[in-house]
């Protein structure tokens, strides 16, 4: 008999703002997020296959490969790290960092820095999240902005709403708000309305699939300390 731990049921973002929620050492998870905007002038569709590696002590990395299609295509890298620190069984403080390398352009790389504390209320099951950043187009990062995140359980492990903002109006600025379904214990699905900040740009639409896949790296190799008979 297999043992699906509470981890497992751990979402890695809210919608668009990173969550609180971290991965054990060498866990896995696939995720295909897929965004697009059906209508008007700007149309595009967005699909990005992603891996999340846990990586222990709080940490964990993930690397996605996003292939933007609208007049023309391009591929960005997403590279991500996040460290979560637990403050009390409730509280959790995040600090992370993401850099976005083109793969079609020439031209440097979008970043961002951020933290913030998440606070899950045991009696409405619900969490939030409150937070800043130092983001940055193409170079190094240098506008700061504001994250805020509600993650709500209507049904536990079934079924979660989730809201979440970021501010400016550079392409992280939105505000994000859907659903989160888990057909099965290791699948997720969230489905989400994407309302950009800038007024020229247009709501778009979030499909995202998350598979839980298990633990894929060994544990790694403790050296002992050897007793050479200085201790008798």
């Amino acid at each position: 008999l297999t043992t699906i731990p509470q981890y497992v049921y751990a979402q890695q973002t809210i919608i668009n703002v990173p969550s609180s929620d971290v991965l054990p050492y060498g866990e896995v998870i696939l995720k295909q997020s897929n965004k697009f905007r059906p209508f008007g002038d700007g149309k595009y569709v967005s699909l990005t296959p992603q891996i999340i590696v846990g990586t222990g002590k709080g940490t964990e990395i993930s690397v996605e490969a996003g292939t933007s299609i609208e007049d023309t295509t391009s591929v960005k890298m997403n590279i991500t790290a996040k460290k979560v620190f637990k403050i009390k069984k409730s509280a959790r403080f995040t600090v992370g960092g993401v850099i976005n390398p083109s793969l079609t352009e020439g031209q440097k790389p979008d970043s961002m820095i951020y933290a913030h504390g998440s606070y899950l209320c045991k009696k409405t099951k619900t969490t939030i999240t409150a937070g800043g950043f130092v983001g940055g187009k193409q170079e190094m990062p240098s506008l700061t902005g504001v994250m805020l995140g509600i993650d709500q359980t209507i049904i536990p492990n079934k079924l979660r709403i989730a809201v979440d903002w970021m501010s400016r109006d550079e392409s992280w600025g939105a505000l994000g708000a859907g659903l989160k379904i888990r057909p099965e214990p290791t699948t997720s699905i969230t489905t989400a309305v994407i309302i950009p900040n800038a007024d020229e740009n247009r709501l778009a639409f979030s499909v995202s699939i998350s598979k839980y896949v298990g633990k894929v790296l060994p544990e790694p190799v403790r050296k002992e300390k050897e007793n050479n008979g200085d201790n008798l």
